[in-house]
């Protein structure tokens, strides 16, 4: 089985004008509307989806908050898809829609679903070189300009869950996931095996199961900024600006959604082959390289440590550091 990333994210909102809104000033497409559901449609084929809270269309709310209803995750072929139908029938509840779609539940409770994925090549012009000191790439032409933020793909989702190691447990060894990495005592990142992006699930310990955000990419950094700025003119805030995470590299700016959680423009991820083996990073080291606004509570350290990993895949109280506290403050969940 070859998972591809998130082919579908659908939301139950109460505001569907305010939410439609918000994707369409954050540079969505809208593929289909109506009084009952919008559905953007990004370059690579995915998909948000927004219906109102009591459409009976929707799984049940696994959410104590708003927030995302259904994770639908693409698959290479329909082998595929039968293949992760039959084994998640082993153990629990799997409802097959007239489309094809498998709907299940992993074991933190998020719905969680299945569909055959023709993801599409982006069709993305490459962006000239950056210039720097060492070596001069761009001669006699300007870079890039970009009039507003356009988001191709859906890099990750990011949920907190009570039982981290069983939740991991079930992505890697039922669903073929990888760990790419470990925050100390915190939260594992792992990539869909059909992906070589740094991560496209992060879970995190937290006392109760929760939604963090769902971060989207864009071409480079300009158009980061330039979508940032766009987003801010129009009224959507964020709380903590722009920022680069040192673990996976990824530039980002979280902007609060009225969907529920935040959504993220992310760019300049990492990218991992299979010979990657997951890092150790302790938190306040691995957490951000830098921050425009970091909260009081906000800890960044300039030294610390990303240890190579070296056999079997530890449990994460396993990773912590004796006689060191690891918590990553406030914002540690947005990776």
């Amino acid at each position: 089985m070859t998972l591809l990333g998130v082919e579908s994210l659908v939301y139950g909102i109460d505001d569907l004008d305010t939410c439609t809104r918000f994707y369409e000033d954050f540079g969505l497409e809208v593929a289909e509307r109506d009084s009952a559901m919008t559905r953007f449609e990004l370059a690579e084929g995915s998909s948000v989806i927004l219906r109102r809270r009591d459409d009976p269309a929707l799984p049940r709310a696994f959410l104590g908050e708003p927030g995302p209803r259904e994770i639908i995750w693409g698959v290479d072929s329909q082998a595929s898809l039968e293949s992760v139908a039959s084994d998640l029938k082993r153990d629990r509840t799997v409802h097959l829609d007239a489309d094809g779609t498998v709907h299940s539940s992993d074991d933190s409770g998020i719905c969680i679903g299945f569909r055959v994925f023709p993801r599409k090549p982006l069709g993305v012009i490459a962006a000239q070189d950056e210039n720097n000191l060492a070596r001069v790439a761009r001669w006699n032409r300007h870079r890039k300009w970009y009039e507003r933020a356009s988001p191709k793909q859906i890099n990750h989702v990011v949920f907190g869950v009570p039982n981290i190691d069983a939740a991991v447990e079930f992505y890697t060894r039922r669903l073929g996931f990888r760990v790419t990495d470990i925050m100390r005592g915190f939260g594992m990142f792992m990539r869909c095996d059909g992906r070589n992006d740094h991560h496209n699930l992060f879970l995190f310990r937290a006392p109760k199961l929760l939604f963090s955000h769902v971060s989207f990419a864009v071409e480079t950094i300009d158009e980061l900024m330039v979508g940032a700025n766009d987003m801010q003119r129009r009224g959507w805030k964020s709380d903590v600006g722009l920022g680069r995470h040192r673990i996976s590299s990824l530039m980002f700016y979280y902007i609060g959604s009225p969907a529920g959680g935040q959504s993220e423009y992310s760019a300049d991820s990492d990218y991992l082959t299979d010979d990657w083996q997951p890092r150790l990073w302790d938190a306040s080291f691995g957490h951000y390289q830098w921050l425009a606004l970091p909260p009081p509570e906000v800890r960044m350290s300039r030294q610390g440590t990303a240890d190579v990993l070296a056999g079997p895949l530890p449990k994460l109280d396993e990773t912590v550091r004796a006689a060191e506290s690891n918590a990553p403050g406030g914002s540690g969940e947005r990776r």
